[in-house]
């Protein structure tokens, strides 16, 4: 990568965090206002991806993503591991022979209501 591809790098990147509160001061430690940055450059990188196809940053957003949830895991481990049992669980569940399996019709008609439900609700 040449100098001045570095340069405009840096300066791509100064100009997102300044503009996402990223801490100045980062150095690498795991906290909620890093985490918070983070995940909204992700959306940045995610919308862009999405708006043009253009997947170079593809391999930054994944990086990102893997960044945030060592965060994750490092700031709320009790939070990461609720969340890993639970997923284990529905794993187990999604396995059981005797589990109920739904068309695409039935699981969109559920979302279609509980967006429904979502927004008929006052706030």
């Amino acid at each position: 990568m040449s100098a001045p591809s570095i340069e405009a790098l840096a300066s791509a990147w100064a100009r997102i965090a300044e503009e996402v509160e990223f801490p100045a001061a980062y150095e690498g430690t795991a906290s909620p206002d890093a985490h918070r940055a983070s995940e909204a450059i992700q959306v940045q990188i995610q919308e862009h991806i999405v708006a043009t196809n253009d997947m170079r940053l593809f391999g930054l957003l994944h990086l990102l993503g893997q960044a945030s949830l060592r965060m994750e895991q490092a700031l709320w481990p009790e939070d990461y591991k609720r969340m890993t049992r639970e997923v284990e669980e529905a794993l187990r569940k999604a396995k059981d022979p005797n589990a109920k399996s739904y068309t695409l019709e039935e699981v969109m008609q559920a979302m279609q209501e509980l967006i429904d439900r979502a927004r008929d609700k006052p706030r």
